[in-house]
């Protein structure tokens, strides 16, 4: 966070032993052109302000995924993070800072978080390759070292995000969608864990999938967003819209479950009914679209928030209408964490932004030497984002 310190200006210490209103002024013209000074001035504690650093920790690699918060089986509070260098870190949050409590590698660059399903961390490499990471604990409830209880090669690309329910894991590949038995609730069944469902196969490189009732969504490199009916056997085709660019982006499901919103490198956002595929509004962005999109709840109204490639995030309301914008100097191809009423994000101008989610007002601002592409994690006052400098930066909230 920047200052712009100004030289008093009409006092004289032979003439003036009291510093009169221009000291005054000077500060009011800075909160004005500074909108987080006030934050300093605001905060109980100067040395906890909002967007204030108070830990670094390096790791090996980049980090562009999610860090995944964790609660300990008889309290404590941890968080996953991964890195292009295929180092797994389990961290304790304690006394207001992180430690590491164990760090295992596997070959190859993870660039997306892992999924948890009932204690297990299931990771996916951009080689292709699902390692299947049983979380232990002591009989105190502390950390204890992981076991590796699967790998499965897929020999194909995944840049994707994964995707579970409690007895599924959905895996897409570079043009197949993959899924997996990840139940484990007996002895009988655990040791079906890891087996593979079905396979299915389509025309182009896809990207993450969305899970509804009974269908999986998934947008393509053809420029078409899918839908398929799911079931324990495999997928069947429902639908297919064309766009006018690739869609790279994970669909998102509206909490009401009207909407399948789905992201294009067109500019557009569209907003499909999701058991038929038809339009029921779009929105140009009017640059590429390669975020995640989210969406929260204000009384009985559901408000749609992502980004696009020029730097600007965007609010819209249930019917595709902006309720506000913010302007960034980086691409906007992050995922976003929505913390009581701040939406938190980064951006490829190397830094986290907090923005209120009501009026997109700037609350919070910090600068890394990297991208941030992965959603942060926060305990009490304190979040915690990775970024692609390698480190993990702790920041006051």
């Amino acid at each position: 966070m920047g200052f712009a310190f100004r030289e008093l200006k009409l006092f004289d210490p032979k003439a003036r032993l009291l510093v009169d209103e221009t000291f005054k002024i000077a500060v009011s013209e800075q909160q004005a052109e500074d909108p987080l000074a006030d934050l300093l001035v605001a905060s109980a504690n100067p040395e906890e302000a909002p967007g204030k650093n108070f830990q670094d920790f390096r790791t090996k690699g980049h980090i562009t995924g999610n860090l995944i918060s964790i609660q300990g089986p008889k309290g404590g509070n941890y968080f996953l993070c991964v890195n292009h260098k295929g180092e797994v870190i389990l961290f304790e949050y304690a006394q207001g800072k992180i430690a590491p409590a164990w760090n295992i590698s596997i070959p190859g660059a993870f660039y997306r978080a892992p999924v948890i399903v009932n204690g297990v961390a299931f990771a996916v490499n951009k080689q292709g390759t699902i390692s299947a990471i049983r979380l232990n604990w002591s009989e105190d409830g502390k950390p204890a070292e992981p076991s590796i209880i699967w790998q499965k090669p897929l020999n194909q690309t995944v840049f994707s995000k994964p995707f579970a329910t409690d007895k599924v894991l959905l895996i897409a590949s570079m043009n197949s969608l993959h899924a997996f038995d990840c139940y484990s609730g007996s002895e009988v069944e655990s040791g079906k864990l890891g087996r593979k469902l079905w396979e299915q196969r389509i025309s182009s490189t896809v990207g993450s999938p969305e899970l509804g009732k009974g269908s999986v969504f998934i947008g393509s490199e053809d420029k078409s967003i899918y839908a398929f009916s799911y079931s324990a056997d495999g997928l069947s085709s429902a639908w297919k819209v064309k766009t006018d660019g690739p869609v790279r982006s994970k669909p998102y499901l509206s909490k009401k479950g009207n909407y399948l919103l789905a992201a294009s490198m067109d500019g557009v956002l569209y907003a499909l009914e999701p058991n038929s595929g038809k339009a029921q509004w779009t929105f140009p962005a009017r640059a590429a679209i390669h975020s995640e999109i989210i969406s929260f709840l204000d009384g009985n109204d559901e408000y749609f928030v992502f980004g696009n490639d020029e730097g600007t995030i965007f609010c819209l309301n249930f019917y595709g209408k902006l309720q506000w914008k913010f302007n960034t100097d980086g691409r906007i191809r992050c995922e976003f964490l929505l913390h009581n009423n701040t939406i938190f994000f980064g951006s490829e101008d190397n830094h986290l932004y907090g923005l209120n989610k009501t009026t997109g007002k700037l609350v919070l601002k910090y600068n890394t030497d990297g991208n941030i592409n992965g959603a942060p994690v926060i305990f009490d006052n304190r979040l915690f984002i990775g970024s692609t400098d390698n480190f993990i930066h702790g920041i006051y909230i």
